[in-house]
């Protein structure tokens, strides 16, 4: 039993430590991080634009494969784990291990192997010119060189063969802070209105956020790994007010918001005014300025969705595919306070067809089908993005040491033996390098020339 197991151990590490394997995960990541790329992800655009863009059952068909969050699904973290397993087993058993090479002394070879090398001499052997002279000169070179009875080896450089291990040092702290985030980061967005607030929660698989028992406050839904050990902040974050300013011709400049972090005693901690690219920042929590318009408040099947109104040809509309052909256009008509109503109409989605089917006034439902439409308001609200990466603090020293890995591994490791013939009574001296030979055959010619003029 214990060598089955001695053995299972073996082909696991010989596995998990191979090349090959990390380059079929290098692809496989590769090629779902660019499909969590071009698909929009649910954190940073919101349920509101997925619904939007691909109609309720689509959207939830995407959200069971894991497709509206790629980034937090079980699928990327078990590429993730693989990889980080390849690269720590890799690490320790074909990397670290070779740097001893750096610093290891030439290996001992006989005189017929030093006229085998590729730049190689001899020199008649006299009481002013033997191995000690050589070593003197060698060690004016700055090389490392030593006698041992009639033979002498010298080296110099060989610090490059730690650049492989160095840049594995960078790439391992990369995955430790990858690590970190992934077991205790999360992001997400909220959309709230002016004097609104919002409380970041785990609502589980609820990614759409909800009224808490404070009725001007909302539960934001975090986005996290399956795997996760993190807490929440338990800070109230408080929009005061928002605002967009505009070019002359009407078209948005900038969004605005002004925010305030509270604590659990409703004592100010924090106060910002954001806009793009200008977050507040607050203990390890980020928040960020998203987008900013009118949003009408409709239920699903009992399911209340927030989504963003387009103004169209002077119309407050929703369009929502339902299938290849046909969409639902949903038109927001309001006339001061005296009306407010949602109209219902399908249309083609190229939009040259439409149909009105019904009209459902405020705070009221409609049964369309099988399914039943609410309608419950609009609201001018901003768009808020957040998100704690506590393992980004080791980003720095990760690619400090990647790329001073790289750098080093552009030196070389240059070699030299001599040995003594007594039988002719000569000295051969020969030498190599495993980069730039040219530089080093430059160099060993000077100093073949410096010996035999000292002789």
């Amino acid at each position: 039993m214990k060598k089955i197991l001695e053995n299972i151990k073996n082909a696991f590490l010989e596995e998990f430590s191979s090349v090959k394997l990390a380059i079929t995960l290098f692809i496989f990541l590769a090629i779902t991080t660019l499909i969590g790329t071009v698909l929009p992800e649910e954190p940073m655009v919101g349920a509101a634009e997925l619904v939007k863009k691909y109609g309720l059952e689509k959207y939830k068909l995407l959200k069971s494969f894991g497709l509206t969050d790629v980034f937090h699904s079980w699928w990327y973290l078990a590429l993730l784990t693989a990889l980080g397993l390849n690269l720590i087993i890799a690490s320790f058993k074909r990397v670290f291990p070779k740097w001893r090479i750096a610093f290891a002394w030439p290996v001992e070879i006989e005189e017929e192997n030093i006229k085998k090398l590729p730049i190689n001499c001899e020199f008649n052997l006299n009481k002013e010119f033997d191995l000690q002279v050589i070593e003197k000169n060698l060690k004016e070179k700055n090389y490392k060189a030593k006698i041992i009875g009639k033979k002498l080896i010298a080296v110099k450089g060989g610090w490059h063969r730690l650049g492989a291990s160095v840049t594995h040092v960078g790439i391992l702290t990369l995955l430790i802070g990858c690590t970190v985030t992934i077991l205790t980061g999360f992001n997400g967005m909220v959309q709230v209105g002016e004097n609104e607030g919002f409380y970041l929660s785990d609502l589980g698989d609820n990614s759409i956020q909800i009224r808490s028992v404070e009725p001007e406050n909302w539960l934001a839904p975090i986005s996290k790994m399956p795997i996760w050990i993190g807490r929440i902040p338990p800070y109230l974050v408080k929009v005061n007010k928002t605002w967009r300013e505009d070019y002359k011709t009407g078209q948005p400049r900038q969004w605005y918001s002004d925010l305030s972090v509270y604590d659990q005693n409703k004592k100010e901690l924090a106060r910002k005014t954001i806009h793009v690219n200008d977050p507040l920042e607050f203990k390890g929590l980020d928040i960020y300025q998203s987008n900013w318009g009118r949003f009408s408040q409709i239920s699903f099947n009992n399911e209340l969705i927030t989504l963003p109104l387009e103004n169209f040809r002077g119309e407050d509309i929703v369009v929502l595919p339902l299938s290849e052909d046909i969409g639902l256009k949903l038109k927001v008509i309001q006339n001061n306070k005296e009306k407010d109503i949602l109209e219902l109409y399908s249309i083609t989605n190229d939009g040259s067809k439409e149909k009105y089917l019904g009209e459902v006034e405020k705070n009221k439902k409609l049964q369309f089908g099988p399914m039943n439409i609410g309608y419950f308001g609009t609201q001018t609200l901003t768009g808020l993005q957040f998100k704690s990466n506590p393992g980004g603090i080791l980003i720095y020293p990760g690619m400090f040491f990647i790329i001073a890995g790289v750098f080093i591994a552009f030196g070389s490791r240059k070699q030299i033996w001599a040995a003594i013939n007594e039988n002719n009574n000569r000295i051969v001296i020969g030498g190599n390098a495993d980069r730039s030979k040219g530089k080093f055959f430059q160099e060993f010619e000077e100093l073949i020339s410096k010996l035999a003029l000292n002789k």
